[in-house]
């Protein structure tokens, strides 16, 4: 017991230091990049997309697989729960890939060719 109550004021002062400072604050979502960030594919084939966040302390994670993904035309491409896009018919289109962490929600559009 003596010895917890030698690290508490340690801590504590730590603790305060960290608080006073916006160094210990958690890093939060800045924004997301998709890759690739355009694409070009023949119809009956597939492109995946892969959606990295990027946080305020400039640390990234792979979140494709928490994103949602809407197609601008689904007579062009259609694209997957998990990002993967698969040409349809030639033309034009866009994949939109939304991201939300916390109340902090970030989108990225991929334009996309079908030849």
């Amino acid at each position: 017991m003596s010895g917890i109550l030698k690290i508490l004021p340690i801590m504590s002062v730590a603790f305060l230091l960290c608080v006073a400072s916006i160094g210990c604050a958690a890093p939060s979502l800045k924004s997301i990049a998709a890759s690739p960030g355009k694409v070009s594919l023949a119809v009956n084939t597939t492109q995946q997309l892969t959606i990295t966040a990027t946080y305020t302390k400039g640390n990234t994670k792979n979140v494709t697989a928490q994103n949602t993904f809407k197609s601008s035309n689904e007579k062009i491409a259609t694209v997957s729960k998990g990002g993967l896009i698969k040409g349809v018919a030639a033309g034009s289109a866009s994949i939109t890939a939304s991201y939300t962490e916390g109340k902090v929600t970030k989108t990225v559009t991929v334009p996309v060719t079908v030849k």
